[in-house]
């Protein structure tokens, strides 16, 4: 794991020192402008498929071959219904109930280098985007049982049932690849993006969330480039 964290952070520095080898060649008026890229993403689980929404955005390098900038996605509560089932120990109950099922989220933000390379097809580019950045999830109480018996903040239940876990924070990296189409062809600045991306945590763990639960995944996910 500590080798993936490595070269991650190798890489990141090895092209990031390119585009700013090649950008110190360059005089500023060269400045290409900057993307807007909204995705939604579809997350292969163990046992479900999580779903999520986010974006990058960045500059663009004048050739159009580097892109480089931030890439932040969530996987909120309300468009993942899928629950997890709290067991609490032998003699313990909260409101009554022995367990409870919990809903769950996780976001992340990272910085973000890409390489577009033109196809033939003039209208067809391919990305290959790696980022790296911070990463949190967590579990959290639902409906009803977010009103606490005692009156306390629902965060403050929501750590003591979960043995003070219920969220945990690392590392993350992931290595994509993406189809870019433009829509018109006499409109460079909008395309469809289409792609998957491989990611690994580092780190993070919480009570119901083992090392694994989000480690060595899948996204696919479809969107829109929008260039500036």
């Amino acid at each position: 794991m500590k080798i993936q964290i490595i070269i991650s952070i190798l890489f990141l520095a090895l092209i990031s020192a390119n585009g700013f080898a090649q950008k110190s060649t360059e005089s500023k008026d060269q400045s290409k402008g900057f993307y807007f890229q909204p995705e939604y993403s579809a997350m292969l689980l163990n046992d479900h498929i999580g779903n999520a929404v986010g974006f990058g955005l960045g500059i663009i390098s004048k050739n159009d071959s580097w892109d480089f900038g931030i890439r932040y996605y969530g996987r909120s509560g309300p468009i993942n219904p899928k629950e997890y089932e709290l067991l609490l120990p032998v003699g313990e109950t909260y409101k009554g109930k022995s367990s409870i099922m919990l809903g769950h989220d996780h976001g992340y933000l990272g910085l973000e280098v890409a390489y577009n390379i033109k196809l033939k097809n003039e209208r067809m580019a391919i990305r290959i985007p790696i980022s790296f950045g911070q990463f949190g999830a967590g579990f959290y109480l639902k409906g009803d049982d977010r009103f606490t018996p005692d009156g306390q903040r629902t965060s403050v239940w929501e750590d003591e049932l979960q043995g003070g876990s219920d969220a945990g924070f690392g590392f993350c990296s992931e290595l994509g690849v993406q189809i870019l189409y433009q829509l018109n062809d006499k409109n460079e600045h909008i395309h469809l993006m289409m792609g998957a991306t491989y990611m690994n945590t580092y780190g993070y763990e919480s009570f119901l969330g083992s090392t694994d639960f989000y480690n060595n995944r899948l996204r696919a996910l479809i969107g829109f480039r929008f260039g500036f």
